[in-house]
């Protein structure tokens, strides 16, 4: 087989310009020239491109299939091997992404929810939900020797609880934008009756979340899988207001203590 690059190309379904842009990088380049003095594509260059096709559906860039074709540092079983871990994680990837759309679908179907306020929320619910898997491996190594927090922790990935929490984060910024905009008594009060309802669902949140919130350290350690995308009159006002109201119950909670002391004296 001697034929042209216009021919060539019919032949192995590709076009001429992406054969030019081959052998302008070197890929692809016929050594053979005819009698115009036009390079030809012979059998050597056919098997060369269905090399060239094999390894693309691989996922090898056109430079690593330059370097693999040229070099051959890896053997093909290795290079099997690359590929093949490669795409699995590519697949966890794409799982992980599904999950996230999943969970961001249920949310428009909870009963009462506007779409258009869910919108305004749309990238922050997102940007949670992305994050979540490394920002429960870091509460996992920071608080492996703490069973009940271990405990509370496993049971945020099972698909129940996550609904429920993903519909009470999505109250608590609502009652949050509220208490924003009004600035009352009864705004307030919305915020922090959702922080109570998280409670009452995860027995071991209060405990937890206080101590997350009360160590620098921990943030310090693991800042780039919680710099979540809040704007930033959102995030402080969620800070303050969350740090107030879990001090305030362990406040209340040691009064109690030390009245339940008294008395038992």
């Amino acid at each position: 087989m001697e034929v042209t690059i216009g021919s060539f190309a019919k032949i192995v379904g590709t076009t001429v310009r992406t054969l030019r842009y081959y052998d302008k990088m070197g890929l692809l380049s016929p050594n053979k020239l005819n009698d115009n003095g036009n390079k030809v594509y012979t059998r050597k260059e056919w098997e060369s491109y269905q090399q060239i096709n094999i390894y693309k559906h691989l996922g090898l860039t056109l430079n690593e299939i330059k370097e693999q074709m040229t070099d051959n540092k890896v053997s093909n079983r290795e290079l099997l091997r690359i590929q093949k871990t490669l795409i699995e994680e590519k697949q966890e990837q794409l799982n992980e992404l599904k999950g996230v759309i999943t969970r961001m679908e249920r949310l428009y179907n909870f009963e009462d929810t506007s779409e258009g306020e869910l919108d305004q929320f749309a990238f922050i619910m997102l940007d949670l939900f992305m994050r979540e898997k490394k920002q429960m491996q870091a509460f996992e190594q920071h608080f492996n020797e703490d069973e009940q927090l271990m405990e509370q922790i496993k049971s945020f990935n099972e698909p129940e609880s996550q609904d429920l929490m993903d519909k009470i984060t999505w109250e608590l910024f609502q009652a949050i934008k509220d208490s924003i905009q009004f600035n009352d008594a009864s705004s307030k009060k919305k915020v922090h009756d959702t922080l109570e309802k998280m409670d009452r669902l995860f027995p071991a949140n209060e405990k937890f979340l206080f101590r997350v919130i009360d160590d620098d350290s921990f943030f310090e350690k693991h800042s780039s899988n919680f710099n979540n995308y809040f704007p930033e009159e959102i995030g402080d006002y969620m800070y303050k207001e969350m740090k107030a109201y879990y001090q305030e119950k362990q406040d209340r909670a040691a009064d109690n203590g030390q009245s339940d002391s008294k008395k038992g004296n």
